[in-house]
C-alpha cells in the first residue's frame, strides 16, 4: 500500500457507492483531498473498479446531495478505501464542505 498523501480528518456520515452492476450503502469513517475510507462489513468490490460515490449534507436551507466520481484504491474485510477522481474546483469546494461538516460533529 502506498503512504498517503493527504492529511485525513475523521467523518461518520452514510455514503452510497454507485457501481454499474449495484449499489452499496455504507458509512464513511474518514476523508481526505484524495479519498475516503467507508464502513462496509462483507462488501465484495473489485480493485480498480469505478465508482460514484454519493452522500448529502445539512446546510442552512436543508440537505444538498454531492456526488464525486471515484475507484476503489483498496478494500479490506471492514471496508473499502476510495480514491477520488478528477478532483476540480467543485469537486474541491464539496470537499470544503465536509470539512466544515466534520468540525460541526466534533463540537457537539
Amino acid at each position: 500500500m502506498e503512504p498517503r498523501s493527504y492529511l485525513r480528518s475523521p467523518l461518520k456520515l452514510p455514503v452510497k457507492l454507485t457501481f454499474k452492476d449495484k449499489e452499496i450503502h455504507c458509512t464513511s469513517r474518514d476523508f481526505s483531498l484524495g479519498g475516503m475510507y467507508l464502513e462496509a462489513d462483507d462488501a465484495f468490490v473489485s480493485l480498480g473498479a469505478e465508482t460514484i460515490i454519493s452522500f448529502s449534507l445539512q446546510q442552512s436551507n436543508g440537505n444538498k446531495w454531492h456526488s464525486i466520481n471515484a475507484r476503489v484504491a483498496h478494500t479490506k474485510a471492514d471496508g473499502i478505501g476510495i480514491s477520488f477522481l478528477q478532483v476540480n474546483k467543485a469537486i474541491f469546494r464539496t470537499l470544503q464542505e465536509l470539512l466544515k461538516f466534520t468540525r460541526q460533529q466534533n463540537i457537539h
